[in-house]
């Protein structure tokens, strides 16, 4: 892909999925005991991608190296250290891949995002893994508990977003919670 073309990426996607019969993405949900529905990964897959490219954007953050690496096949990714799954509240998931020090995507604006295909705003839950499969480590998984809350620190007090972290429901997988505080 030699410019940052969003709506190239998705033909691309799309069609390098087809042809698989979404086995990767299948494989995927299993690995994290999400439903089977490969589909619901696909249409939020685009969705959080097209939304973080927008947010970087808005940022005046380079988008062509992020766009690059959002392989359907995370193999083909040779930068790709970690994969983030964003759970749409059910309605979909959507799947990042992301280099070891990435600043795309912002979680805090992807929180915030209304996905009006879904009526929902946010996510309820992060699922962090090793885009190789393997498990993470120790120290990854406090690495990525800091960063992922100074990203949602920077923009959401303790007054109004409450988060955990959780490493133990899925082996060698992060998972954040993420909620809205009431007031």
């Amino acid at each position: 892909m030699a410019n940052a073309n969003p709506q190239r990426w998705v033909a691309q996607f799309e069609r390098d999925a087809e042809a698989d019969n979404y086995a990767l993405f299948r494989s995927h949900l299993r690995r994290l005991n999400l439903p089977d529905e490969p589909e619901l990964l696909m249409a939020g897959t685009v969705e959080v991608v097209i939304a973080a490219v927008a947010y970087a954007n808005l940022d005046n953050k380079a988008i062509t190296a992020f766009l690059k690496m959002q392989q359907y096949d995370p193999a083909k990714a040779v930068e790709a250290k970690y994969t983030f799954t964003f759970d749409l509240f059910g309605r979909a998931y959507g799947r990042v891949l992301i280099p070891a020090k990435a600043t795309i995507p912002d979680l805090a604006d992807l929180y915030g995002h209304p996905w009006e295909d879904y009526e929902v705003c946010g996510y309820q839950q992060l699922f962090v893994s090793r885009a190789d499969k393997r498990k993470l480590g120790i120290r990854e998984k406090v690495s990525l508990e800091k960063a992922n809350t100074y990203d949602l620190r920077f923009d959401y007090c303790e007054d109004e977003l409450a988060f955990w972290f959780d490493d133990a429901s899925i082996d060698g997988v992060l998972i954040a919670n993420v909620q809205d505080i009431e007031s």
